[in-house]
Protein backbone atom coordinates (compact mmCIF):
# COMPACT_ATOMS: atom_id res chain seq x y z
CA UNK A 1 0.00 0.00 0.00
CA UNK A 2 2.89 2.46 1.19
CA UNK A 3 4.53 1.74 -2.38
CA UNK A 4 1.60 2.58 -4.55
CA UNK A 5 0.80 6.02 -2.35
CA UNK A 6 4.30 6.88 -3.13
CA UNK A 7 4.19 5.78 -6.81
CA UNK A 8 0.91 8.38 -7.16
CA UNK A 9 2.52 11.24 -4.81
CA UNK A 10 5.96 11.32 -6.96
CA UNK A 11 3.40 11.04 -10.53
CA UNK A 12 5.47 12.69 -13.48
CA UNK A 13 1.93 14.63 -14.57
CA UNK A 14 1.75 16.36 -11.21
CA UNK A 15 1.92 20.15 -11.91
CA UNK A 16 2.98 20.53 -7.88
CA UNK A 17 3.51 18.65 -4.93
CA UNK A 18 0.63 16.31 -3.75
CA UNK A 19 0.68 17.69 -0.09
CA UNK A 20 -1.94 15.25 0.96
CA UNK A 21 -0.36 11.93 0.01
CA UNK A 22 2.66 12.95 1.47
CA UNK A 23 0.86 13.83 4.45
CA UNK A 24 -0.77 10.15 4.40
CA UNK A 25 2.50 8.50 3.51
CA UNK A 26 4.21 10.22 6.79
CA UNK A 27 1.18 9.31 9.03
CA UNK A 28 1.22 5.75 7.77
CA UNK A 29 5.47 5.81 8.85
CA UNK A 30 4.70 7.62 12.45
CA UNK A 31 2.13 5.42 13.16
CA UNK A 32 3.59 1.88 12.00
CA UNK A 33 7.72 2.49 11.91
CA UNK A 34 7.93 -0.70 10.37
CA UNK A 35 6.73 0.80 6.97
CA UNK A 36 9.82 2.78 6.79
CA UNK A 37 11.29 0.28 5.02
CA UNK A 38 9.22 -0.27 1.96
CA UNK A 39 8.32 3.48 1.61
CA UNK A 40 12.22 4.27 1.40
CA UNK A 41 12.98 1.62 -0.56
CA UNK A 42 10.05 2.90 -2.80
CA UNK A 43 11.71 6.66 -2.53
CA UNK A 44 15.09 5.45 -4.03
CA UNK A 45 13.38 3.97 -7.33
CA UNK A 46 10.99 6.71 -7.96
CA UNK A 47 14.89 8.76 -7.60
CA UNK A 48 16.12 6.75 -10.12
CA UNK A 49 13.15 8.26 -12.73
CA UNK A 50 14.52 9.21 -16.12
CA UNK A 51 11.32 12.17 -15.04
CA UNK A 52 12.70 15.54 -13.66
CA UNK A 53 9.32 15.99 -12.28
CA UNK A 54 9.42 12.64 -10.37
CA UNK A 55 12.88 12.74 -8.93
CA UNK A 56 12.16 16.23 -7.33
CA UNK A 57 8.62 14.71 -5.76
CA UNK A 58 10.47 12.25 -4.51
CA UNK A 59 13.19 14.13 -2.93
CA UNK A 60 10.04 16.40 -1.70
CA UNK A 61 8.75 13.55 -0.32
CA UNK A 62 11.77 12.65 1.37
CA UNK A 63 12.23 15.72 3.06
CA UNK A 64 8.93 15.32 4.45
CA UNK A 65 9.80 12.11 5.94
CA UNK A 66 13.17 13.12 7.39
CA UNK A 67 11.46 16.20 8.97
CA UNK A 68 8.45 14.21 10.67
CA UNK A 69 9.40 10.72 10.57
CA UNK A 70 12.41 10.29 12.95
CA UNK A 71 15.32 8.18 13.20
CA UNK A 72 14.29 5.37 11.91
CA UNK A 73 13.82 7.14 8.10
CA UNK A 74 17.25 8.30 8.67
CA UNK A 75 18.32 4.37 9.33
CA UNK A 76 16.36 2.93 6.14
CA UNK A 77 18.37 6.08 3.96
CA UNK A 78 21.99 5.16 5.04
CA UNK A 79 20.73 0.85 4.76
CA UNK A 80 18.49 1.55 1.74
CA UNK A 81 21.82 2.65 0.07
CA UNK A 82 19.89 5.74 -0.96
CA UNK A 83 22.80 8.49 0.09
CA UNK A 84 24.70 7.63 -2.65
CA UNK A 85 22.14 7.47 -5.40
CA UNK A 86 21.42 10.90 -4.16
CA UNK A 87 25.19 11.73 -4.25
CA UNK A 88 25.41 10.31 -7.85
CA UNK A 89 22.54 12.42 -9.19
CA UNK A 90 24.14 15.31 -7.97
CA UNK A 91 27.43 14.74 -9.15
CA UNK A 92 25.81 14.62 -12.67
CA UNK A 93 24.38 16.72 -15.15
CA UNK A 94 20.88 16.41 -14.22
CA UNK A 95 18.08 18.64 -13.51
CA UNK A 96 19.28 22.05 -11.43
CA UNK A 97 16.22 22.11 -9.18
CA UNK A 98 16.71 18.63 -8.15
CA UNK A 99 20.51 18.72 -7.59
CA UNK A 100 20.04 21.93 -5.44
CA UNK A 101 17.26 20.42 -3.87
CA UNK A 102 19.09 17.34 -2.70
CA UNK A 103 22.16 19.29 -2.38
CA UNK A 104 20.35 21.47 0.39
CA UNK A 105 18.67 18.60 2.21
CA UNK A 106 22.05 16.70 2.38
CA UNK A 107 23.40 19.93 4.15
CA UNK A 108 19.90 20.57 6.29
CA UNK A 109 20.19 16.86 7.30
CA UNK A 110 23.86 16.72 8.54
CA UNK A 111 23.85 19.73 10.27
CA UNK A 112 20.83 18.85 12.38
CA UNK A 113 21.59 15.50 12.31
CA UNK A 114 25.83 16.82 14.48
CA UNK A 115 27.87 16.45 11.36
CA UNK A 116 30.36 14.59 11.17
CA UNK A 117 30.50 13.61 15.01
CA UNK A 118 26.81 12.99 14.86
CA UNK A 119 24.64 9.61 15.35
CA UNK A 120 24.67 9.61 11.41
CA UNK A 121 27.66 10.73 10.41
CA UNK A 122 27.28 9.09 6.78
CA UNK A 123 24.93 12.36 5.89
CA UNK A 124 27.64 14.29 6.61
CA UNK A 125 30.06 12.26 4.37
CA UNK A 126 27.81 12.43 1.31
CA UNK A 127 27.54 16.11 2.21
CA UNK A 128 31.12 16.40 2.24
CA UNK A 129 31.96 14.31 -0.77
CA UNK A 130 29.88 16.89 -2.98
CA UNK A 131 31.44 19.91 -1.54
CA UNK A 132 34.92 18.14 -2.12
CA UNK A 133 33.68 17.83 -5.76
CA UNK A 134 33.55 21.24 -6.28
CA UNK A 135 29.62 21.13 -6.27
CA UNK A 136 28.12 24.56 -5.86
CA UNK A 137 24.98 26.17 -6.91
CA UNK A 138 25.93 29.52 -8.20
CA UNK A 139 22.71 31.65 -8.52
CA UNK A 140 21.65 33.96 -5.92
CA UNK A 141 18.73 34.13 -3.74
CA UNK A 142 16.55 37.15 -4.23
CA UNK A 143 17.50 40.17 -2.58
CA UNK A 144 15.42 42.84 -2.11
CA UNK A 145 17.28 46.35 -3.02
CA UNK A 146 17.96 48.49 0.32
CA UNK A 147 15.26 51.16 -0.96
CA UNK A 148 12.57 48.28 -1.30
CA UNK A 149 13.76 47.14 2.36
CA UNK A 150 13.42 50.37 3.97
CA UNK A 151 10.01 51.04 2.27
CA UNK A 152 8.87 47.42 3.59
CA UNK A 153 9.71 47.48 6.92
CA UNK A 154 7.62 50.49 7.03
CA UNK A 155 4.86 48.45 6.19
CA UNK A 156 5.50 46.05 8.73
CA UNK A 157 5.51 48.37 11.28
CA UNK A 158 1.37 48.19 10.90
CA UNK A 159 2.15 44.74 11.71
CA UNK A 160 3.94 45.05 14.94
CA UNK A 161 7.65 45.42 13.69
CA UNK A 162 9.91 48.69 14.94
CA UNK A 163 11.12 49.81 11.71
CA UNK A 164 15.10 49.58 11.48
CA UNK A 165 16.95 52.54 10.41
CA UNK A 166 18.45 52.62 7.05
CA UNK A 167 21.83 54.29 8.71
CA UNK A 168 21.93 50.69 10.44
CA UNK A 169 21.07 48.54 7.33
CA UNK A 170 24.04 50.03 5.13
CA UNK A 171 26.62 49.83 7.89
CA UNK A 172 26.17 45.87 8.32
CA UNK A 173 25.77 45.93 4.08
CA UNK A 174 28.80 48.04 3.74
CA UNK A 175 32.32 45.46 2.99
CA UNK A 176 35.15 46.16 4.81
CA UNK A 177 37.73 44.69 2.64
CA UNK A 178 38.33 43.60 -1.13
CA UNK A 179 41.61 42.12 -0.84
CA UNK A 180 40.81 38.19 -0.12
CA UNK A 181 37.63 36.68 -1.47
CA UNK A 182 37.80 34.68 1.78
CA UNK A 183 37.49 37.90 3.32
CA UNK A 184 34.61 39.17 1.19
CA UNK A 185 32.46 35.71 1.26
CA UNK A 186 32.29 35.62 4.97
CA UNK A 187 31.87 39.98 5.66
CA UNK A 188 29.10 39.28 3.38
CA UNK A 189 27.27 36.48 4.90
CA UNK A 190 28.56 38.74 8.40
CA UNK A 191 26.38 41.59 6.88
CA UNK A 192 23.24 39.34 5.95
CA UNK A 193 22.87 37.79 9.62
CA UNK A 194 23.19 41.28 11.22
CA UNK A 195 20.82 42.75 9.01
CA UNK A 196 18.37 39.70 9.87
CA UNK A 197 19.14 39.47 13.51
CA UNK A 198 18.13 43.39 13.80
CA UNK A 199 15.10 43.30 11.55
CA UNK A 200 14.31 39.98 14.41
CA UNK A 201 14.90 42.17 17.09
CA UNK A 202 12.60 44.92 16.08
CA UNK A 203 9.76 42.33 15.67
CA UNK A 204 6.81 43.65 18.48
CA UNK A 205 6.20 39.81 20.54
CA UNK A 206 2.84 40.90 21.02
CA UNK A 207 2.98 40.67 16.90
CA UNK A 208 4.98 37.59 15.65
CA UNK A 209 3.38 37.22 12.53
CA UNK A 210 5.73 39.92 11.46
CA UNK A 211 8.68 37.52 11.19
CA UNK A 212 6.40 35.68 8.34
CA UNK A 213 6.67 38.61 5.81
CA UNK A 214 8.19 38.64 2.07
CA UNK A 215 10.93 40.84 3.86
CA UNK A 216 12.04 39.08 6.37
CA UNK A 217 11.79 35.49 4.49
CA UNK A 218 13.88 36.97 2.23
CA UNK A 219 16.63 37.47 4.25
CA UNK A 220 16.31 34.17 5.92
CA UNK A 221 16.90 32.76 2.65
CA UNK A 222 20.10 34.70 1.88
CA UNK A 223 21.38 33.69 4.92
CA UNK A 224 20.92 30.31 3.91
CA UNK A 225 22.52 30.74 0.68
CA UNK A 226 25.34 32.55 2.57
CA UNK A 227 26.02 29.86 4.72
CA UNK A 228 26.29 27.92 2.19
CA UNK A 229 29.36 29.46 0.78
CA UNK A 230 30.85 29.85 3.81
CA UNK A 231 30.57 26.07 4.11
CA UNK A 232 32.10 25.16 0.74
CA UNK A 233 34.79 27.48 1.81
CA UNK A 234 35.52 26.09 4.60
CA UNK A 235 35.97 22.26 3.64
CA UNK A 236 37.76 23.29 0.94
CA UNK A 237 40.15 25.28 2.78
CA UNK A 238 41.37 21.94 4.52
Amino acid sequence: MTSELVLAATNEKLQEMDWMKNIEICELVSQDPGQAKEVIKAVKKRMGSKHANTQLWAINLLEMLMNNCGEHIHRQVIDSGLLPVLVKIVKKKSELPVREKIFLLLDATQTSLGGASGKFPQYYAAYYELVSAGVKFSQAPRVVPLEVRTTEMHKNNTRGVKPVSLKSVESTQKPKSQIFPESSIIEKAGAALEVLRDVLDAIDSQHPEGAKDEFTLDLVEQCSFQKQRVMHLVLTSR
